[in-house]
């Protein structure tokens, strides 16, 4: 009984409280130091735009600078490859286990080239993408300096630290905890919950403490938004144009960079990085010379708070939905550094706007219910783009105070989302991960594996059921034979000491998984018995295991 306490003790609560506690404070600095630095380059950015737009001369000037950043960030991206693009993609995939990553090459990478990329006013997300990015890293980072022996559990603290700084960044920590579970890895276990809300706890309260003592209280929010009260019942009805919208515009977003991804691969794919960024940075600082207070540029932020207390002319509204779509996929697939989910959000007020605008304009809506169908159009469009409604409406009531309008937030959230279940749409992460997998795992051979493993004393699987543990991609466990039993009569409860599991699972980095298997049921020779035959097609298992995380 003791040894059972004392066990569950040392090898579950102390290093799901304790390291998942560390990483929530470090990454809760390490944040709010990107959040602080990062808004002195957006405005660094925005007046450099403004002399440009007053002085002709300087543009050259800009567009030339544009281009020698893009080659510092094609730099960047040579000796950190996973700094590119979107950062949720790439640490979910990480979370997941499918791709593998140099953790402080990463943090350092990710940091510098993701604030260059807003200098030049690209348009992804300033805080969200790179901060759960960072979170991942330093989740690693932590297991790797301070649990050496308890490698098992850096999954755990990659979760956590990527929940902590998806709190830390959109101040929503409710929210940020449902994106763990619900967008990282589609399941809850104790382990998970109790990682995430450790580290999104210490998290908070670091940038809560750093915001008090620094004087940057504005970092303790996300958007500033004032409740418009509850809109009646008999008018719930209004929020179904922007549901219909959102859900056939995240069908079309997905289209968009299926498509553009497809024509990258086949004529880009050999191509030097820069001479992919060079371009689009070049494109995106001259457009900001001329139209750069008109928001078609810079991270989005900015035009959310515009949109949520001024109504924008409906032509203006549907230019910038369409150029920034363009752009954004743009920016994302030649491998700028930067979020999608502020993108995602500003696509959804642009189309919250222009219903709103059309509504007022027929006299179905009062005027003071505009900002009402921003958030709704963001929280739809959201939810119907990443294929996570529970997150959606979280954040929708965390970060703009939506008690008093649950209803219609969750109508068009609802809506929204089972339209592009009906169509079939991919979210727009899981498409963003594909190219990720592809790229570290290119031109590798896939294997199938069938073998026996021994728990071994000590190791991190004792007192977990299977179903808690975070194994290696593509694993299943077959079956749990208890030690001294001759049969596979495994009939549930945690995993003892001298167990032997059955696990099939297929690789394309044999050494890693192994890896992997030895930090959870302790050291041996994982393929001394295995039985090994070439796997399927990538792309298929890909798909398959997309299926296997949706239902989990």
């Amino acid at each position: 009984m003791k040894s059972g306490i004392k066990n569950h003790l040392v090898n579950i609560i102390l290093p799901s409280v304790v390291l998942s506690a560390i990483v929530g404070v470090i990454t809760g600095v390490v944040v709010y130091l990107f959040r602080l630095v990062s808004e002195e380059v957006i405005q660094l950015s925005a007046a450099i735009f403004a002399y440009a737009g007053d002085h002709t001369w300087a543009i050259p000037l800009v567009v030339l600078g544009a281009v020698l950043i893009a080659a510092i960030v094609a730099i960047s991206i040579r000796f950190s490859p996973h700094a590119r693009g979107g950062g949720i993609p790439t640490a979910v995939a990480l979370m997941r286990g499918l791709i593998t990553f140099r953790w402080l090459r990463n943090l350092i990478f990710v940091f510098v080239s993701a604030l260059f990329s807003y200098l030049c006013g690209i348009p992804l997300g300033n805080d969200e993408g790179p901060a759960v990015q960072m979170g991942t890293a330093i989740g690693s980072g932590t297991t790797r300096l301070f649990a050496k022996r308890h490698q098992g559990w850096e999954r755990y603290l990659m979760t956590g630290g990527a929940t902590a700084g998806f709190a830390t960044a959109t101040c929503a920590p409710v929210a940020a905890v449902m994106f763990g579970l619900e967008e990282a890895h589609r399941r809850i276990t104790p382990l998970l919950l109790m990682s995430s809300i450790t580290s999104v706890i210490s998290g908070m309260s670091v940038l809560h403490g750093l915001c008090y003592f620094s004087g940057h209280p504005e970092l303790r929010y996300l958007f500033h938004f004032e409740s418009v009260g509850a809109l009646s019942l008999s008018r719930i009805w209004v929020v179904l144009p922007i549901a219909l919208l959102c859900g056939f515009g995240a069908y079309l977003l997905a289209k968009l960079t299926h498509l553009i991804r497809t024509g990258s691969h086949k004529w880009l794919s050999k191509l030097h990085p820069f001479f992919k960024l060079a371009p689009i940075f070049a494109l995106v600082a001259l457009l900001g010379c001329f139209f750069y207070d008109y928001h078609l540029i810079g991270t989005g932020h900015h035009l959310i708070e515009y949109l949520i207390g001024h109504r924008e002319v409906w032509w203006m509204a549907l230019i910038l939905l369409f150029a920034r779509a363009l752009l954004v996929v743009l920016s994302n697939e030649v491998g700028a550094t930067g979020g999608l989910f502020t993108p995602l959000l500003v696509f959804g007020a642009l189309i919250g706007s222009l219903c709103g605008e059309a509504m007022i304009a027929l006299g179905w809506l009062d005027p003071t219910f505009f900002p009402l169908m921003v958030v709704v159009g963001m929280a739809s469009f959201f939810s119907s783009s990443v294929r996570t409604p529970l997150t959606a409406m979280i954040f929708a009531i965390e970060v703009f105070g939506g008690f008093d309008n649950i209803l219609p937030i969750f109508l068009a959230i609802v809506i929204s989302y089972v339209i592009v279940e009906t169509i079939g749409v991919t979210s727009i992460n899981e498409i963003a991960m594909e190219r990720e997998i592809h790229k570290q795992h290119h031109g590798k051979t896939r294997r199938a594996v069938d073998v026996e493993l021994t728990v071994l004393p000590g190791c991190f699987a004792i007192g977990k059921e299977p179903r808690d543990i975070l194994w290696p991609a593509f694993c299943h466990v077959l079956s749990v034979r208890k030690g001294g039993d001759v049969k596979d009569s495994y009939e549930g409860g945690a995993i003892r000491e001298n167990d032997i599991l059955r696990l099939n699972f297929t690789t394309m980095d044999a050494e890693a998984t192994a890896a992997e298997l030895c930090a959870i049921l302790g050291e041996q020779d994982v393929y001394a018995n295995a039985h090994i035959t070439q796997a399927k097609p990538q792309r298929r298992v890909l798909q398959e295991r997309k299926g296997e995380t949706e239902n989990a």
